[in-house]
């Protein structure tokens, strides 16, 4: 557990999002936000379905639904986000790539898009090597994902990473989005260089939470991300 004051954690979010194209978050502060006045007519708003895989637990790669696609639709969200972790050495990932095609189904079905977190898992921590993020995206691209979120390639900075988001992006056929930000106290200068690189690689655009929303001032530092990511 990263956050245990929620009221700040509200209120950090809510400085972030006027410089956000959207917000993809569970249940309870995805409600809060919209009841609050905070998410916008021109937000994307993606609720997250599969929550059951409690970090550090011993069912984390067991990852259930706690809500439904048609939830999402009624309640009027723009669509779902839904994870992924691919272990090789776990038989477990076998239902959750079934349960992935069906979210995706029923996406289709429902009209809400469907964004996939697709992760390559090994011992027990997401894999952030470029062959595993490539081998995630593919797998969920041929199930019929039709946005994706990954990480970005754990390699040097620059022309090195910039390559390897290139090749993320050119192993499937449909827009991707990176996650996150560096990990640690690697400060905003670290953040914007990696959104950075991973534009002038190809990405669609960005998914990044903790990296704002802990920040001093969110909205300042939505602000540095958005700018990163259009251009500016």
């Amino acid at each position: 557990m990263t956050i245990e004051a929620y009221a700040p954690y509200l209120a950090a979010l809510s400085a972030a999002l006027p410089a956000c194209d959207g917000i993809l978050a569970s249940r309870q502060p995805l409600q809060d936000l919209a009841t609050s006045g905070a998410i916008g007519p021109d937000h994307r708003t993606y609720l997250s379905v599969n929550r059951t895989g409690l970090a550090g637990s011993a069912f984390e790669l067991d990852d259930r639904l706690v809500t439904s696609v048609s939830a999402a639709a009624t309640e009027g969200w723009t669509g779902i986000k839904h994870m992924t972790r691919i272990d090789l050495a776990d038989p477990v990932t076998a239902a959750a790539l079934e349960l992935l095609g069906q979210v995706i189904d029923d996406a289709r079905t429902s009209g809400v898009e469907a964004l996939v977190e697709s992760l390559s898992w090994t011992d027990g921590r997401m894999a952030r090597d470029t062959d595993a993020i490539v081998r995630a995206a593919v797998i969920a691209h041929d199930l019929g994902a039709p946005v994706l979120k990954v990480p970005v390639p754990d390699v040097p900075p620059g022309r090195e990473r910039i390559a390897a988001v290139a090749r993320v992006v050119d192993s499937v056929g449909v827009p991707v989005l990176f996650l996150g930000g560096p990990r640690g106290e690697a400060g905003r200068r670290a953040v914007i260089d990696e959104v950075a690189d991973a534009m002038a690689g190809g990405a669609a655009g960005m998914a990044i939470g903790r990296v704002v929303f802990e920040d001093p001032d969110p909205g300042e530092m939505a602000r540095l991300v958005a700018d990163a990511v259009h251009g500016g």
